[in-house]
């Protein structure tokens, strides 16, 4: 019964919004009532503040239990996009040697025909020039 400060209490006009119904019936159950335990419908503050201390320290072992979370969450996504971009690094190397092995041995290919040709092109003008000057 002594959890409930008396409507005087309250100052009119307050921040706390309260039908006005329900406090004048509030405060003519005060008026009425001899025994004095009849505050109702408004807590003392010191109840409020303490529910208010309980709902903020629940938030803050939510917070601290999430943060936690949320934290290791953060360091497996980094470690996994690490892992994700040293396999492109190597892929892309690996393509690059790939392409440029590809290109040498295409080089090396046209190289023995470029030099039959240039050999085939000297023994042309060789024999040209043996029946010019014969």
């Amino acid at each position: 019964m002594g959890d409930f400060a008396s409507p005087a209490a309250v100052p009119t006009g307050g921040g706390i919004c309260i039908n006005n119904s329900n406090l004048n019936s509030a405060i003519n159950a005060t008026n009425n009532n001899s025994s004095g335990g009849g505050n109702v419908g408004i807590p003392k503050h010191s109840t409020v503040v303490e529910r208010l201390r309980q709902r903020i320290e629940g938030c803050r072992r939510h917070h601290v239990n999430c943060e936690s979370r949320y934290q290791q969450a953060h360091a497996e996504q980094l470690e996994l996009e690490r892992r994700e971009t040293v396999n492109l690094h190597q892929r892309t190397l690996e393509l690059r040697a790939k392409k440029s092995s590809n290109s040498k041995q295409q080089s090396k290919q046209q190289e023995p025909d470029s030099t039959a040709t240039i050999e085939q092109r000297n023994n042309t003008l060789i024999a040209v020039s043996r029946l010019l000057c014969a």
